[in-house]
């Protein structure tokens, strides 16, 4: 390494070196020039590429045949009208002609479509039956459920206890609640001699549903449904023990090692023996997971607490048992919601000592008022005893806070029954009038009026549409086998129509070809949906007279000498009159738009052509080069942006590869087209006589639309006339400009100069080979890109060498101060000798 310590003689060393390097610094900068200025010329090329891409994109792209004027599209502009837009929609495109015709539409063209008949639920006609009778015994004040009518849902609950009453006194009490839900009349219940109660609404066409309520009664006691004082591990397979840590409240986390063992009830007793070592064996306990048996427990001794678990230091056990570090169990203990209702809510108390597990329902049966601590104790005390709860287990009400303790023991609090359905006798398949599209069809064929199950004995269904067999099975939702049938190659759509309670399914085409073909293989799926399985559905043609003319399509859309047609809605027997003339106003204006794009794209490459250089200096003015660092540093922002305004300008001026796609531009424009007496002057589009215009295109508009009206034919031609020759056939370039219309002619320049594909060269339009183009691969291959990748090269290689120079540069003021220094100090010494002699 070069010692850089200089200044130990008082000679400038920093400053002289600085001075020195100054000269080696300018050919670095002249490099970097270059760079820059290389840089700048790729931009201004790619200015020009998309000034024609631009062009390309706007005239010449076939995905956009209004504007496309390659093709006659562009041109085929009309007014349509007919005399009843509501029967038919007429438009008239490239190959029609104007005139007037007469359209008389006899039918349209139909879908092949079996209907099913209407009732296909149970609850269509007799309402919503359930399956079982109602369980008396849980008709308590509180309990609820839902009914959906129409989509409007409402939440039912009893106002009494009824669990002593009679069914018909529980339907009594019913029909009040409900009608001051959803009004009088509209829910009809009844209760037959089995018990069975009915919910039927007072349009067949209604749909009811019925459902549970959501029971969330333990967030009123200030817990979470699930809540519990343990921790689950994941499935363990490794007994090889290691550390974990326990924080207790807000004491300290202690460090627990666990020794391995050969099971899972030995690494049990591991893990509780090293809990006890450490002083935390009364307040967590590892336990067996009952229903689990290659998992366990964690469970928190001290309910009142809140436990963690973290992360050993090393040789981490809780990322071996499947838990993660950091696992918290919160105190099993809540705050009360005094103002909440009691009545009717119940939850769970599930115990566990890690062999076997219990469960307690507490179901209140009357209003708590705030406060009364001891009464909402007493009342869970006492279910817990009727239910012969261990005594272990122990509840604690103070200052309207709730928890619950059991030693030893896992407890976890649940949520109780979310409602009423199942025991007013419903179940999932009875419990909408209409059919549940989301139900299996096991669920499903409980609400089918046709008493045919759609499965066979085996829950196997499978069925054919049209040739294509399709298999299910009775745990399957309705909604996933139409959509299996849906997205089939049977080529037809199933629907469920809930306002008539009936299968629709139709083929996706119209047409005699179209057709519905279904039959059942195994099980009925289609005759317990009351589809007719017997006949085939075909769809019909559509039937017009044009001008007198029968014509029979497939589709209610179609196409007929440039015309096309989209039937809406038969004529009987009125025929309509449909009238199509030439809109020469807007085709005018879509050449002239054509004309302004050409011509801006001239003018942008005439402005790079012709564009000023400031890059040499002249009498009177200095050289605009690109900035150095050091003149960046000592000028303001508005001063940069002036001085690289002028340094980049002038950078294409007369360049051939511009001056040659201007050329081709230009040139195209005036030889004749092969086959055809007229040119662009003879409709009124010539070259500007102003010089400056640099080759611009003018429009004499009167003469124009005098030739879009007298010879529009000709018009078309002119622009779209392809050649007979591939634009890849170089060899027979010119005999293809000469077969070619103008707008095909335009767009092969465009394809010379910024074409994406490749020649048999291997090459691609010649300004991306020059400078390349955004978003293609000739963003980083291209010539200029080539170049600039060189000069970078040099630049860095420059770079070295001035390290090195200025390297050698302080090795030799080093050597120079040493020998300062050295000479310093013999003087001394011979001074010092002199001195001491006299």
């Amino acid at each position: 390494m070069v010692n850089r310590i200089t200044g130990l003689t008082g000679f400038d060393v920093e400053g002289t070196i600085k001075n020195l390097m100054k000269a080696e610094q300018t050919r670095v900068d002249i490099l970097k020039q270059n760079l820059q200025l290389l840089a700048w010329k790729r931009d201004s090329y790619r200015g020009i590429t998309n000034a024609f891409r631009s062009f390309k994109e706007q005239y010449f792209d076939i995905l956009k045949p209004s504007t496309n004027f390659r093709s006659a599209s562009a041109f085929a502009i009309f007014n349509v009208t007919t005399s009843d837009s509501s029967k038919v929609v007429v438009n008239a495109g490239a190959g029609a002609t104007a005139g007037t015709r007469t359209l008389d539409i006899i039918s349209l063209a139909k879908k092949a479509s079996t209907t099913g008949e209407t009732g296909v639920s149970k609850g269509t006609e007799a309402g919503l039956t359930a399956t079982n009778p109602v369980d008396m015994e849980k008709m308590k004040e509180g309990k609820q459920f839902t009914l959906n009518l129409n989509g409007v849902t409402k939440t039912i609950t009893l106002d009494q206890d009824y669990s002593s009453k009679t069914p018909a006194e529980l339907v009594n009490g019913l029909q009040t609640l409900v009608n001051s839900a959803f009004g009088t009349g509209n829910i009809t219940i009844s209760v037959d001699a089995g018990n069975k109660l009915t919910f039927k609404p007072a349009l067949a066409s209604s749909t009811l549903k019925i459902g549970d309520a959501t029971n969330t009664y333990l967030s009123t006691l200030g817990f979470s449904n699930g809540q519990s004082n343990s921790i689950t591990s994941g499935s363990i397979t490794d007994f090889s023990g290691g550390n974990f840590k326990v924080k207790i409240g807000d004491d300290d986390a202690v460090e627990i090692n666990v020794e391995g063992a050969a099971n899972l009830g030995d690494f049990l007793a591991n893990i509780n023996a090293a809990l006890a070592d450490k002083g935390l064996g009364s307040s967590l306990k590892a336990i067996a997971d009952p229903e689990n048996a290659d998992k366990i427990k964690l469970i928190s001794l001290d309910t009142t607490k809140k436990v963690s678990v973290l992360a050993g230091e090393s040789d981490n056990m809780l990322a071996k048992i499947g838990v993660s570090s950091g696992k918290v169990i919160n105190p099993l203990s809540g705050t009360i919601n005094y103002s909440a209702s009691d009545i009717g809510k119940d939850f769970v108390i599930k115990v566990s000592d890690g062999n076997t597990s219990s469960s307690y329902i507490i179901d209140f049966t009357t209003d708590f008022v705030a406060g009364d601590d001891a009464a909402i104790k007493s009342a869970i005390e006492a279910q817990l005893a009727s239910q012969s709860a261990p005594a272990g287990l122990t509840v604690e009400v103070i200052d309207g806070k709730i928890s619950f303790s059991y030693p030893e023991h896992e407890i976890v609090l649940q949520k109780g029954d979310d409602g009423l359905r199942d025991e007013l006798g419903f179940t999932v398949g009875t419990s909408s009038s209409k059919l549940d599209l989301s139900a299996s069809l096991e669920d499903v064929s409980a609400n089918l009026s046709s008493g045919l199950d759609p499965y066979n004995s085996e829950g196997n269904v499978e069925f054919t549409i049209n040739g294509v067999t399709i298999k299910a099975s009775s745990s399957d939702s309705l909604s996933s086998v139409i959509n299996k049938i849906n997205s089939s190659a049977a080529g037809v759509t199933m629907r469920y129509d809930s306002l008539t309670d009936r299968f629709v399914i139709e083929s996706k085409e119209t047409g005699l070809a179209a057709k519905v073909d279904i039959k059942d293989v195994e099980g009925n799926f289609f005759e317990s949906l009351k589809l007719d399985t017997t006949t085939v559905r075909y769809g019909d043609d559509a039937k017009v007279t044009i001008d007198g003319t029968s014509v029979s399509r497939s589709t209610n859309f179609f196409t007929i000498d440039g015309v096309s047609y989209e039937l809406k809605e038969e004529t009987g027997g009125t025929p309509i009159t449909v009238s199509i003339a030439g809109d020469s106003g807007k085709l005018l204006d879509n050449i002239k738009g054509f004309i302004d794009k050409y011509n801006e794209l001239i003018d942008k490459i005439n402005g790079a052509l012709t564009e000023k250089s400031y890059q040499y200096a002249t009498k009177g003015q200095s050289a605009y080069k690109p900035l150095t660092d050091e003149e960046r540093s000592s000028m303001s922002e508005k001063d940069i942006e002036l001085w690289e305004e002028k340094a980049r300008s002038g950078l294409l001026r007369s360049d051939p590869l511009l001056q040659k796609a201007l050329s081709s531009l230009r040139g195209v424009l005036y030889e004749k087209v092969e086959g055809l007496d007229i040119s662009l002057y003879d409709i009124g589009i010539t070259t500007s006589d102003n010089w400056l215009d640099g080759g611009k295109l003018v429009i004499d508009e009167q003469k124009l639309m005098k030739a879009i009206q007298d010879m529009p034919d000709k018009v078309v031609t002119l622009f779209t006339q392809q050649s007979s020759i591939s634009y890849d056939d170089g060899a027979n370039r010119a005999t293809r400009i000469k077969q070619e219309g103008i707008a095909w002619r335009l767009f092969d320049v465009i394809e010379d100069n910024i074409r994406v594909t490749r020649d048999s060269q291997g090459n691609k339009g010649a300004l991306l080979q020059k400078a390349g183009m955004d978003g293609d691969t000739t963003d980083l291959q291209n010539y200029i890109t080539k170049q600039m990748e060189d000069q970078q090269k040099m630049i860095d290689k420059m770079l070295e060498k001035l390290i090195d120079k200025e390297n050698q540069y302080y090795k030799m003021f080093s050597a120079m101060e040493t020998a300062i220094q050295r000479m310093s100090s013999q003087s001394a010494w011979l001074a010092q000798q002199f001195g001491g002699g006299q």
